[in-house]
């Protein structure tokens, strides 16, 4: 490529470059100071598009520098290492990103290095931020059975990562005291109990995200049940709580008057959560937390709220059946909501599952961003839709049309979006297009289980330890609707290996070093290792593709900040190297 302006390095001869790969083993070096340019020797020289080049500035949704393929990026089973200085803000308002990506989407081959927040079904993004690191050659592991948080709830909920731990959510039991508890999975099945969240006559704990280095926990009544007579009318309005560690939640005051708050998001430094009511006198609002226990409105709708997500620096909102019908999307800017319409439009089809017409999307429960897009998951076809260039475009179906399903949770596991659905509690992971393929169903594959006490959710999608957790609740969220078998239950798996860094990156700059050396993959940040992977047989992971590698980009989003001092080394560095580049590094850019 012709060189950059100002640029003063020539590209070595063949046998430099040789030389150069064989003494230390460098293959990329981007300062992203001034140029694209690479500077280890290998003329692996970056493609600007969008980055502001002087400030190392990645604008979060056009902005990478694009490295055609060659075979000194071309690592096989061999071993390699990557560090990269990132800038992120203390305020998001937008998913943060791929650091760089060198995939095959189709083949599900190559490598990722991203960061965004831990987030579940019903949740938007916290200001967390969680750096993740794959490699696949198209291998999926088996489930794993991470046991039942509570052996007196049927409805394992949304699930989030705080500061290097996994949470989870309980809704109802037969006993009060048995309701609104939270647990953290202490690996191997174990689980330890967080706490009842408040002591309010609300049956359960719903939408859970970091904001500001807090957990937050939200209560909710989150049921229809048939199985009991349930006085709905007699239960407290909902309310938000912060954890205070080992088994205290401290009150964070009501957000208006609803039994049924719903999802929370961090936005702008601010922390968002939308009502419901649906189980009775509905609250249709979004609040925003002023601090102390005060919340004020700014939105009501006339559709009931179910969803939010953040996404290139907007909030979004999604509704479910009421008024007009549900299944809106709205965006906000921070200060006014706009509407986007229903993904599929407002006409009716033929729907065999029920032997009627009905609409596509009557309800959307996920939103998650894709790629640098954002997807929504309906009810009551299965459906995802994708928000591309102004329009909403079908992204395919999750099942056939023989059964209704709705998408409780959508997330981005190592490289791939994956859909957690009702009514038996399947993983779809997207293929692209409109194809989906099954990955699992956790409760019963026997057709025709129709009845909607036999149906389970997949109430929540998120990434831990490297491993794709989810959670199934029964349909209802009745404790008496349905049993304790696989409901209640959490389970795991792993696309590929991976390692991931559970506790808050931080905003600022920060140094990010990834090394698969041998059958291990290491996760070092700052200079210091921070997680290793449990070993693995190197000859299952050929990571080569001839797609280019890409700086800023790749499957979770464009990244969000700014990136400098990117190396690529054809070989594994230790810890003295990394401590050594790291320090190198904070020296120059702090």
């Amino acid at each position: 490529m012709a060189a950059e302006a100002g640029a003063t390095v020539v590209d070595p001869t063949v046998e430099d470059r040789i030389m150069v790969e064989e003494e230390n083993g460098l293959v990329g070096y981007w300062k992203l100071s001034g140029d694209g340019r690479d500077y280890s020797g290998t003329g692996n020289h970056g493609k600007n598009h969008d980055v502001d080049l002087d400030t190392g500035e990645f604008n979060g949704r056009t902005s990478y520098l694009q490295v055609e393929d060659s075979e000194s990026l071309r690592f096989g089973t061999g071993d390699f290492a990557i560090c990269a200085a990132v800038y992120t803000e203390g305020e998001m308002d937008s998913v943060i990103g791929n650091v760089l990506s060198k995939y095959d989407p189709g083949r599900r081959k190559g490598f990722t290095l991203g960061i965004k927040a831990s987030s579940g079904g019903y949740n938007s993004q916290g200001n967390d931020k969680h750096v993740y690191f794959g490699i696949d050659d198209g291998k999926t592991g088996d489930w794993v059975d991470c046991s039942r948080p509570s052996a007196n709830s049927n409805y394992a909920g949304p699930l989030t990562v705080f500061d290097g731990k996994l949470y989870v959510a309980t809704t109802d039991a037969e006993k009060l005291e048995d309701w609104c508890h939270v647990y953290r999975y202490g690996g191997d099945g174990r689980w330890e109990d967080c706490g009842r969240v408040g002591n309010r006559r609300t049956p359960g704990v719903g939408p859970m995200i970091v904001h500001d280095g807090d957990l937050y926990a939200a209560t909710w009544s989150y049921e229809f049940g048939e199985g009991r007579e349930r006085k709905i009318d007699t239960w407290d309005y909902c309310s938000v709580y912060r954890y205070a560690g080992g088994r205290e939640w401290e009150a964070c005051g009501q957000p208006g008057k609803s039994r049924r708050l719903i999802s929370m998001a961090s936005y702008r430094g601010k922390l968002y959560i939308i009502s419901d009511g649906a189980t009775i006198d509905p609250d249709a609002r979004c609040y925003v937390y002023q601090g102390g226990k005060e919340w004020s409105a700014c939105g009501e709708f006339e559709d009931l709220p179910a969803c939010l997500a953040v996404h290139h620096g907007k909030l979004y909102m999604a509704t479910s059946e009421a008024g007009r019908g549900g299944g809106e999307v709205y965006v906000y800017d921070g200060e006014t909501w706009e509407p986007l319409g229903n993904p599929f439009g407002y006409s009716l089809e033929w729907n065999p599952a029920i032997g009627a017409n009905e609409r596509l999307c009557i309800q959307i429960h996920a939103m998650q961003v894709y790629g640098g897009e954002l997807y929504v998951g309906c009810w009551p076809n299965g459906n995802v839709a994708v928000r591309r260039c102004g329009k909403w475009e079908d992204c395919g179906v999750t099942a056939d049309r023989r059964e209704r399903i709705e998408i409780n949770s959508l997330t981005v596991y190592n490289g791939k979006l994956y859909a957690g659905t009702l009514p038996r509690a399947g993983v779809w992971r997207y293929e692209g297009g409109n194809e989906w393929t099954l990955m699992t169903r956790l409760l019963d594959d026997t057709p025709g289980v129709d009845e909607l006490k036999k149906w389970a959710r997949l109430t929540s999608l998120t990434v831990y330890d490297g491993r794709l957790f989810a959670s199934v609740g029964s349909c209802t969220s009745c404790i008496s609707d349905a049993p304790c078998d696989v409901r209640g239950k959490v389970f795991s798996f792993e696309a590929g290996k991976n390692v991931s860094y559970d506790r808050d990156l931080g905003s600022g700059w920060q140094h990010i070093a990834v090394v698969k050396d041998g059958g291990r993959l290491k996760l070092y940040i700052n200079g210091e290792l921070s997680v290793s992977s449990p070993p693995f047989v190197c000859e299952d992971y050929d990571v080569s593709n001839d797609e280019p590698l890409e700086i800023g980009c790749g499957p979770i989003d464009y990244f969000s900040g700014r990136i400098r001092e990117v190396r690529i080394y054809r070989r594994p560095i230790d810890d003295g190297q990394i401590r050594e580049i790291y320090q190198g590094v904070r020296d120059r850019l702090t």
